[in-house]
């Protein structure tokens, strides 16, 4: 007699409904996670298990991309040169087009293909981009650690300030964060002063608020960090009485050069998308389009640019933590995975998992005691400027804010503000 219950014996969970379970997969391809990888966060997120037959038919029924079955050659052309575009300085190697290929426009396309036809769009970059296999392995140390959210590395960057950039007065700073263990950016933010105290310390709980307390902060032992120690301390004595300070330290100051995880941090996001940015904020000053003896120029710029940035800080760090870390033999923390899927699944590899929750009136009493207010730290212009320059914008149809058009829309709101 056939069995109509559907049932098998085993009991794998409440099956998602089909709009929900069709989004989920679609998402895990679009972050290149593996099969197996799929699996665990079915199983996470839905509490469904299922084998590989069962996701492989999902896949198949709700028309999941794969690289085993790319767009026709042309559209792989189209997207890869829109991509390829947009990166000024041609920095990007193929691993990098074919994540934001999947990320930015829902296709799969082998990693082979994007190579060829990116030498094909611009065969004069391929050396830059491919430069061969004659350089010079560093000497590195091994980072260790013994689990994720433990320890977290903070630096400002500064490559975007007035002195850098030389356009007068304006000038963008960033402070970022890195877990330690999983290689995640943490929190990449736009702020006017990466220097100022107040506004780390309003960064930290910011941060705290929203991904939890970890164990420790490591600096480079600048004095912007003031404000991030005492309330890091005061959270860690509240929150986490029983973990010895003694042991397991709060704060710890290093000189920049060995606060390698952050340090390093800068250099992929130049690579990725640094260099293309600040090439393209200096066209302000080379075609014109921006004259800091006006007010209202640099007013408009310190409006304007800092979102767009944010944006490219925001792709950089989606980028970043899903995508694959090559394998490392000799590597003691995780690689060969994205540094979401250690964040995620960290007794897979030895660690725990650290992140408490904390009280939300703890925060807010800490804020009361930071000098500056956080409005007044993440201000870039005045109420009144911001006002007027949103109305602007909507009247010239609220373009989408992207790097390569950032000078087209300041052209289009100036004579509206003027």
């Amino acid at each position: 007699m056939g069995n109509h219950s559907g049932a098998n014996g085993h009991y794998n969970g409440t099956r998602p409904p089909d709009d929900v379970l069709k989004a989920a997969l679609h998402d895990y391809a679009e972050k290149s996670l593996s099969l197996s990888q799929r699996l665990d966060y079915l199983l996470k997120d839905y509490e469904y298990k299922i084998g590989l037959t069962t996701l492989k038919a999902l896949n198949r029924k709700f028309n999941v991309p794969t690289v085993k079955k790319p767009p026709p050659e042309h559209i792989c052309a189209t997207v890869i040169s829109e991509v390829v575009s947009n990166n000024a300085s041609s920095r990007n190697g193929p691993n990098t087009v074919q994540n934001q290929v999947s990320r930015h426009h829902k296709l799969k396309i082998p990693r082979d293909t994007v190579r060829r036809l990116m030498a094909d769009i611009d065969p004069d970059g391929a050396e830059v981009r491919f430069p061969g296999r004659n350089r010079q392995p560093k000497q590195r140390g091994h980072l260790t650690d013994t689990g994720v959210y433990y320890e977290l590395h903070f630096d400002g960057h500064e490559k975007f300030n007035f002195k850098g950039l030389r356009m007068g007065p304006v000038g963008i700073d960033i402070y970022g964060s890195r877990c330690h263990s999983s290689s995640r950016m943490v929190k990449f933010l736009t702020v006017p002063n990466a220097r100022c105290s107040s506004t780390v310390g309003h960064y930290y709980l910011d941060l705290v608020e929203d991904n939890g307390l970890f164990v420790q902060a490591t600096v480079d032992g600048g004095s912007e960090t003031g404000e991030l120690y005492a309330a890091h301390l005061a959270l860690r004595q509240e929150c986490m009485p029983d973990v010895s300070l003694h042991d397991h330290p709060a704060f710890v100051a290093l000189p920049s050069t060995d606060n390698i995880p952050i340090e390093s941090s800068w250099h992929l996001f130049t690579e990725y998308v640094g260099l293309d940015i600040k090439q393209i904020l200096l066209l302000g000053k080379t075609l014109n389009y921006y004259n800091p003896a006006y007010p209202v120029h640099i007013q408009l710029f310190n409006w304007l640019w800092p979102k767009i940035l944010q944006l490219c800080l925001d792709d950089f760090v989606d980028y970043w933590n899903s995508h694959r870390i090559r394998s490392q033999r000799g590597k003691r923390l995780p690689s060969g995975v994205s540094p979401n899927y250690i964040c995620d699944f960290p007794e897979r590899f030895g660690l725990v998992k650290f992140g408490e929750r904390v009280p939300q009136e703890h925060i807010d009493a800490l804020r009361q005691k930071i000098p500056r207010s956080r409005d007044e730290c993440y201000r870039w212009v005045s109420d009144e400027f911001n006002t007027q320059a949103f109305g602007v914008y909507e009247q010239i149809g609220s373009p989408k804010l992207k790097l390569v058009d950032g000078w087209t829309i300041f052209c289009e709101m100036l004579p509206l503000l003027q």
